[in-house]
């Protein structure tokens, strides 16, 4: 039976590389590999050799980065995105938790719900530390969203944008006032609680209401300018003055001046369709006063005008920091994984020293710990949470995108600049597709044509790299005459080891033995007709050009060897001695489990059989009341060989049945799958059918054998039982098919509609005989033995009749058809000599 293998390596930061990938392959979406990396990051007084994990543009203007820094202590999983402020496209938005300052949001929540045609937020983190009691949410230091306070900066530090994306980061202080003619009070505070003699701004952030007491006075504004800003004069007109009453609504746009004591006395000389002057004011350290925009809050500068600062978090855990280049042209987000065996955390001194290493100038620590995230919006979460799943925030910033709407692909680029291969590495590279704007349009584009020099290898005919030569080189991809370019670099020790220890395969299924190896996150096939080939015993199968071929049951190691390279497969070969075979008859009732309800005196035996039966065995039993009776046999077994289709066979004699169920599972699955069957006749021999490759993902995947029974469960109506009364439900047998058309349905039915032939294929074509009494749409699929499509056919409307289907180019071997009428697929196993 086939089973995966672990892969072992000779270097400790090789072993480590197989523990990222089991562990989080996925976290990346299979798609990052790595590229060359030249140098190391110094951390502390550390220097961390660096694997690449991914580098590839994410939208206009704005670079991902992924980075093993590589350790066997102390690893570490880096994510960054590198922001150009001037790109005409960006703008840098902060997103509150639902919009509102006391409640959370996920990140990719905030970014999805935000998103619109104009302003599409597709790349961003986390944001400020928050309140966990009470108020759970508040961002603790200041928070601005478009123009708009939702929490007035404090002692802590924070990170500002203008509306020209140009950035600020440090401890900002916050003034304000109200006029109206010649007279005006100070703004204390916004969105927080009023107190004594206190004048409040609540506005639409702070939620549906002020929440204020009934000791002050109300006055709802609005705007007459267009937005609000900060470090600007503002006019508003009052549209309500209320006092003695207090929380009150606040319109989404409009705010509301809340005012006790003095501040009340002020706000009382207002009236409806007054003009009031806002001045709500933010200082950034300097006497500029930008027109600031967006801001989150954090808890200490890391990085300030290129040098590391002294206030250390020591402890090591997941980190977040925001920072901009020297010149403020470039913004750095970046995220630290912590708390795992592939990143074990850091300080945020050390967190420093990666921002810098980006090309950070200044830079702040967020909330971290499993708060950190990074999202990207073609592919969701980057990193891996440390809570184990993406936790709900205060806030976040995000890169977001004013380009035109355009779905026309004007630039292709390869996840990997620079690839890795083995000698004789067999590699397709995946590309993303951008329009004229830098937008992501595709992160996986199809029809992409590799060409490559002779010195470097060979293009096979699944559009793959084979790496047969000698020499380093560059691959070119072409698609719709747009361009790429892909460097190739050659490793002649590569580590490499085969995909399973064992396989199960017949004398039709011809294997080509899976060889992989990994090179930082990236796994590869390697050509296996490249190896050297020893089959221990030369009677059971023979390796032809790295495809395997069964000879004769039984069992034999197969050792493949290239360079220094050595490993081997357990190979077992099982022949079906007929199109049809029995798996099990039943005349050993004993190795099967009986469940049946306790009172019914249930047994297994091979008394009361139908007339004319050989073999089986019986459920007999008296039925006594139950509301949903049933009975059960249970025997875990391998099904023989590669079967097509498993067949039942069964008597139910007076019995009527709602359902059958039967479990079945691949072998490389977990979890049994079941099929359920209706509409049952009785008192008459009944066969149901289950095809294979309907109930197993991937059956075209050797792995899949063998594939293994657990149990089948009668269901049977009460209605029709009588109490007291003998039943008798005879099981014959079990049988597999191996040969001619795959059965596509669950129902016991032959497949007339078409005959294929000659089968196997000598020549360049054959022959598919429908039988259709009306006109059909024809397609048809031709897929190699491990699962990739190699043709597609469209044959049209077809009547009944012969078709021809041409096969050149069809290396010899084993292939499944996959034939598409209307809506009905069915699949034949063909073999090409």
């Amino acid at each position: 039976m086939a089973c995966s293998k672990k892969y072992i390596f000779f270097h400790s930061y090789q072993l480590f590389f197989i523990m990222k990938q089991l562990l989080s392959f996925f976290i990346l979406l299979f798609l990052f590999v790595s590229f060359s990396f030249a140098g190391n990051i110094l951390v502390g007084s550390k220097s961390y050799p660096v694997d690449t994990l991914a580098h590839f543009k994410v939208g206009p203007g704005t670079q991902y980065t992924a980075l093993q820094l590589i350790d066997a202590a102390k690893p570490l999983r880096v994510f960054f995105l590198e922001v150009d402020a001037k790109n005409p496209y960006i703008q840098m938005k902060t997103v509150l938790g639902k919009d509102s300052t006391i409640t959370t949001e996920r990140p990719s929540d905030m970014a999805k719900r935000k998103t619109k045609e104009g302003a599409v937020y597709f790349a961003g983190t986390n944001g400020d530390f928050f309140i966990t009691a009470g108020q759970v949410g508040l961002p603790v230091a200041g928070c601005m969203v478009d123009g708009e306070i939702a929490v007035v900066p404090n002692s802590r530090p924070v990170v500002a944008f203008d509306r020209n994306t140009m950035p600020f980061i440090g401890t900002k202080t916050f003034s304000g006032k109200v006029s109206f003619g010649v007279n005006s009070f100070p703004v204390s505070n916004v969105n927080t609680t009023r107190n004594t003699n206190q004048l409040i701004l609540y506005n639409s952030l702070n939620g549906h209401f002020t929440h204020t007491n009934t000791s002050g006075t109300e006055v709802l504004v609005q705007l007459i300018d267009t937005k609000w800003d900060v470090n600007k004069i503002l006019k508003a007109k009052v549209l309500n003055v209320v006092s003695g009453k207090g929380n009150m609504v606040i319109p989404a746009g409009s705010a509301v001046l809340s005012g006790h004591g003095t501040a009340q006395t002020f706000l009382n000389t207002l009236k409806v369709d007054d003009e009031v002057d806002i001045n709500l004011e933010i200082s950034v350290g300097t006497s500029e006063k930008p027109l600031l925009s967006d801001m989150v809050g954090g808890d200490r500068f890391i990085l300030k005008d290129g040098l590391v600062t002294d206030n250390d978090w020591v402890d090591p855990n997941p980190r977040t920091a925001i920072g901009y280049s020297a010149d403020k042209s470039k913004i750095y987000f970046c995220v630290v994984d912590g708390r795992s065996g592939i990143s074990v955390g850091i300080s945020t001194k050390q967190l420093a020293d990666i921002m810098k290493s980006a090309g950070a100038y200044t830079a702040l620590n967020v909330d971290g710990g499993g708060s950190s995230c990074m999202y990207v919006k073609e592919f969701n979460v980057m990193n891996d949470g440390s809570d184990g799943s993406e936790r709900a925030v205060a806030n976040g910033m995000f890169a977001v995108s004013s380009a035109p709407a355009d779905l026309i692909m004007s630039e292709i680029k390869a996840y990997e600049n620079s690839i890795e291969l083995p000698k004789f590495g067999v590699f397709k590279p995946k590309f993303l597709g951008y329009n004229q704007y830098g937008t992501l349009l595709n992160t996986d584009v199809q029809g992409v044509t590799l060409s490559c020099p002779a010195e470097l290898g060979y293009i096979n005919d699944l559009g793959e790299l084979v790496a047969s030569g000698t020499q380093n080189g560059v691959l070119t991809a072409t698609s719709n005459g747009i361009q790429t370019t892909v460097n190739i670099i050659l490793q002649d020790e590569a580590q490499i080891a085969f995909r399973l220890d064992s396989v199960l395969i017949d004398n039709l299924f011809e294997y080509p033995i899976e060889i992989q190896s990994v090179i930082g996150q990236n796994t590869m096939k390697v050509l296996p007709s490249a190896l050297n080939w020893e089959v221990r015993k030369l009677d059971i199968c023979v390796v032809e050009n790295g495809t395997l071929k069964g000879l004769s049951n039984g069992k034999t190691w197969v050792v493949g060897n290239l360079g220094t390279f050595k490993d081997s497969i357990q190979v077992q070969v099982e022949i079906p001695t007929t199109g049809t075979m029995v798996q099990n008859d039943f005349s050993t009732p004993l190795l099967w489990t009986l469940t049946a309800q306790t009172n019914w005196n249930a047994t297994l035996s091979s008394a009361n059989l139908p007339a004319g039966w050989q073999h089986g065995c019986a459920i007999n039993y008296q039925y006594q009341s139950n509301r949903a009776p049933s009975v059960k046999l249970a025997y875990t077994m391998p099904m023989y060989s590669l079967p097509d289709t498993l067949k039942i066979e069964f008597n139910t004699g007076a019995i009527e049945l709602s359902k059958l169920i039967v479990s079945l599972k691949a072998n490389n699955q977990t979890q049994f799958s079941s099929t359920e069957f209706f509409n049952i006749p009785k008192n008459i021999d009944t066969q149901v059918s289950i095809a294979i490759n309907k109930l197993i993902p991937n059956s075209l995947d050797i792995a899949s054998f063998p594939v293994w029974f657990d149990y089948m469960t009668f269901y049977i109506k009460a209605a029709s039982q009588i109490v007291n009364t003998n039943y008798t439900l005879a099981i014959k047998e079990i049988s597999l098919c191996y040969a001619g058309l795959t059965v596509s349905s669950y129902t016991p039915a032959v497949l007339s509609t078409l005959k294929v032939y000659p089968n196997p294929v000598v020549g360049n074509e054959m022959r598919i005989s429908l039988k259709n009494a009306a006109p059909q749409l024809i397609r048809l699929q031709i897929y190699n033995v491990s699962g990739q499509l190699v043709r597609t056919e469209n044959l049209g409307i077809q009547q009944a009749g012969d078709v021809i289907l041409p096969m050149h180019g069809l290396t010899t071997g084993t292939y499944f058809l996959k034939i598409y009428q209307n809506d009905k697929i069915e699949t034949v196993k063909i073999v090409v000599k």
